[in-house]
């Protein structure tokens, strides 16, 4: 908020002033959300997150929600989605609904048995904490989304406000009530919030109806189709652009003589903000653990556990953390190549995340330099890419399309090069085009 006003946060008179480590890392994070530039002044998107009573990233989920649904055509529920999108948001702003054993059955953590406890009361103990332990997850189970804690509690949080009796509904899937009707409060604020910052922002507004289409969409009973596939990935891509610099990656040794992780069977993972290792639940994303999960916070209790798991892919982190990776030169066996949808020469490289070092798949990045630029485009061309119209006549070509791409020893290839430049900016239009390649007699048109 301070730098959405303008205002130097080493100025600002703190009534308790932050220390110095904690105003570095806070600068960092928003970085790393795109809220800020390279210069630590605020970019459109970080401008649209400031007008959000909220944490960066749970504005920064919502505005990449919005931005992809806005973008791309096509989704049978977008209301719906979004009301999705508002839900996860809220749940990632509280604790844990759901009731652990010693919430549930009120009994003290601390039992003191004397030498001579009966054996049958103790094993009496031990039945009930299985029974109850299996009531538990029964009563979790319905709500499991294996992709996400969020989209789990998110579910849950849907059929709380569906239910008629919102009381009986928590005593029954063994619910914290408090939580889940401040968590429904949250929800409805957010996509009040929505509409009211659409009027502010042309790129973030929402383009499919109202706050009561969102509403309707959420609370319609007969829509009791399961989320789809594509609807959990979208939903999943905009919970790691919020916490992409909270990511972990699965730790795939195992050693022998760790006898207690095997008996509580938490797997471990490696956080790329931190040394220690990182525990996922079992309670989490589902019976498989995934390769890469981004979570909102740790809980501390005998060991470092990720509570608010999600399960990405490694390709989003590129995507939404880019200024956490090192990228290598670009691959020289992978051809660059022209999207034409975008106007934009792209190369492959590999991307290096985090100070740990994680090797990411390929990614492509756009290249700048012109001259580059200028061949693979001219290569598009000739293969067909540009002008649809030029795939029939390649076999008319008196060259390789791919000799553009190499060094200049045709006079044909310089002739046709210097022909789609003016100046120094590249002539796209069909008809010059279509005039230069005539003059240099790649082939005829008749």
């Amino acid at each position: 908020m301070l730098k959405f006003m303008g205002i130097d946060e080493s100025k600002f008179p703190f009534p308790t002033p932050p220390n110095t480590e904690s105003l570095v890392e806070a600068e960092r994070s928003l970085k790393t959300l795109e809220a800020l530039d390279s210069h630590g002044k605020p970019t459109p998107l970080g401008m649209a997150m400031a007008r959000y009573p909220m944490s960066p990233r749970h504005s920064r989920l919502l505005l990449t929600i919005i931005k992809i649904l806005n973008s791309q055509s096509g989704f049978a529920r977008p209301n719906f989605i979004l009301g999705f999108a508002a839900a996860s948001a809220s749940a990632l702003s509280f604790p844990s609904p759901f009731l652990m054993q010693n919430e549930f059955s009120g009994e003290s953590k601390e039992h003191n048995s004397d030498s001579d406890s009966d054996d049958e009361d103790q094993q009496e103990r031990k039945r009930q904490k299985k029974k109850l332990m299996a009531m538990l997850r029964d009563s979790h189970a319905k709500f499991i989304n294996p992709s996400s804690d969020a989209l789990t509690i998110a579910h849950a949080l849907r059929l709380f406000e569906l239910s008629e009796n919102t009381v009986e509904f928590c005593r029954v899937n063994s619910l914290h009530l408090k939580t889940m009707e401040e968590m429904s409060k949250l929800r409805k604020q957010l996509v009040r919030l929505i509409f009211h910052h659409s009027q502010c922002s042309e790129k973030f507004s929402w383009k499919f109806g109202g706050s009561e289409d969102v509403e309707e969409a959420w609370n319609s009973e007969s829509d009791t189709k399961p989320m789809q596939f594509i609807e959990e990935e979208i939903l999943g891509e905009g919970i790691c652009a919020g916490w992409a610099d909270r990511a972990a990656k699965r730790i795939h040794t195992f050693s022998a003589s760790s006898r207690y992780v095997r008996k509580v069977q938490a797997v471990q993972y490696q956080s790329c903000a931190l040394s220690d290792t990182i525990y996922l639940h079992r309670s989490s994303v589902g019976q498989i653990a995934p390769d890469f999960v981004v979570y909102s916070e740790l809980v501390h209790k005998n060991r470092p556990y990720m509570h608010g798991v999600t399960s990405v892919k490694p390709s989003w982190l590129v995507k939404y953390a880019s200024s956490l990776c090192t990228f290598s030169a670009p691959l020289e066996d992978r051809e660059m190549y022209y999207d034409p949808k975008k106007d934009q020469v792209y190369c492959f490289v590999r991307p290096i995340f985090s100070r740990h070092n994680w090797q990411l798949p390929l990614h492509n990045l756009p290249v700048n330099d012109g001259s580059i630029w200028l061949k693979v485009f001219a290569c598009a061309l000739l293969k067909g890419d540009v002008l649809p119209c030029l795939k029939e006549a390649r076999e008319f070509l008196s060259l390789s399309p791919s000799v553009v791409l190499g060094p200049v020893i045709h006079r044909k290839v310089g002739d046709l090069l210097s022909k789609m430049k003016t100046g120094k900016k590249i002539n796209r239009q069909p008809s010059s085009i279509k005039r230069g390649m005539e003059s240099v007699s790649i082939f005829s048109f008749s």
